[in-house]
């Protein structure tokens, strides 16, 4: 008689069961691995742009306003199209002309890797939206009179291009860009909402105090980091009034986007990716002090920044 061999049912089931301890220990691995070259690479899209800024800088004796007049309220990001390998893009841009409409709509809705955090879901682009997103934003100071551009005390301002001889706090010791995640496009509904997505949008142009910035005191808006192209809080800018990825604090911009209470948010685990004026890159843990976030994100406040 031949015997043949096989498998129990019972061994059969152990198998399975190890193959499947392997599988759950190998994933988290697999997904760490993953999520530091991402880091990685959001490490290097900020360090291009901190040789744009200066480049930029070299060229035209300041860095770029972070916001252009309304009606064509155009972003640092646009004005430093050429010095990221972007002329021909910059070529289809109109800077007298409205920033997401007629001849400018083509560029609006072209996607810019280098403006992209692969950690972030969003792939690039907001759920719902035509434009092309941006994960990067210019550091507006720490937040005072309600987040208002033009007396702001960081370094992109409105109609008010800034050079490194304003920033007499030394430019390894403050802030030029950090991150903000992608809306998923959902506007409305009552909340609670992830801060990540979704931000609260005040009526008119009120001011975006911490008393005005409530749940309930306006509507939910998903949009941010809608475009690249148009310079405003949640688009292109934030600042430094709550600490990074802060939770359940809320990021908050009025509907005429003049005045906005907006941190830096990423996907990345425990903290943020920030590239300073003197283009290094640091990562900024969410427990960093109060008064070191605040100090970084100042120009000429006179502070002595901790560790972060």
């Amino acid at each position: 008689m031949r015997i043949r061999r096989a498998f129990t049912l019972i061994e059969l089931l152990v198998v399975i069961a190890i193959i499947a301890i392997l599988i759950g220990l190998l994933l988290p691995a697999v997904q760490k691995v993953r999520e530091a070259a991402s880091r990685m690479t959001c490490t290097n899209n900020l360090k291009q742009l901190g040789l744009a800024l200066h480049s930029y800088h070299d060229t035209l004796g300041s860095f770029p306003g972070g916001r252009d007049p309304w009606p064509a309220p155009f972003s640092a990001q646009a004005h430093l199209l050429p010095f990221v390998e972007q002329q021909n893009l910059q070529n289809l841009v109109n800077f007298s002309l409205a920033t997401s409409t007629g001849p400018n709509l083509t560029a609006a809705q072209t996607p810019i890797k280098l403006l992209t955090c692969p950690s972030d879901p969003g792939g690039g682009r907001v759920s719902g939206s035509a434009f092309g997103g941006n994960n990067y934003a210019g550091n507006v100071g720490s937040g005072i009179n309600a987040g208002d551009y033009v007396t702001g005390d960081g370094v992109f301002l409105l109609k008010h291009p800034l050079g490194i001889r304003d920033i007499t706090d030394g430019t390894s010791n403050t802030a030029a860009f950090s991150e903000i995640c992608l809306g998923n496009g959902t506007t409305g509904g009552a909340g609670p909402n992830d801060p990540r997505h979704q931000f609260i949008q005040l009526s008119g142009s009120t001011p975006a105090t911490p008393a005005a910035c409530t749940p309930g005191a306006g509507t939910w808006d998903g949009m941010r980091g809608d475009r690249w192209i148009n310079g405003g809080y949640l688009s292109t800018l934030y600042n430094h009034f709550a600490l990074p990825n802060a939770p359940g604090v809320y990021d908050c911009i009025n509907a005429a986007n003049n005045y906005g209470l907006a941190t830096a948010r990423s996907w990345h685990t425990s903290g943020v990716n920030m590239m300073f004026c003197d283009g290094s890159v640091h990562f900024i843990s969410n427990s960093v002090s109060s008064y070191t976030w605040q100090a970084l994100g100042t120009r000429s406040g006179g502070e002595v920044p901790g560790d972060y």
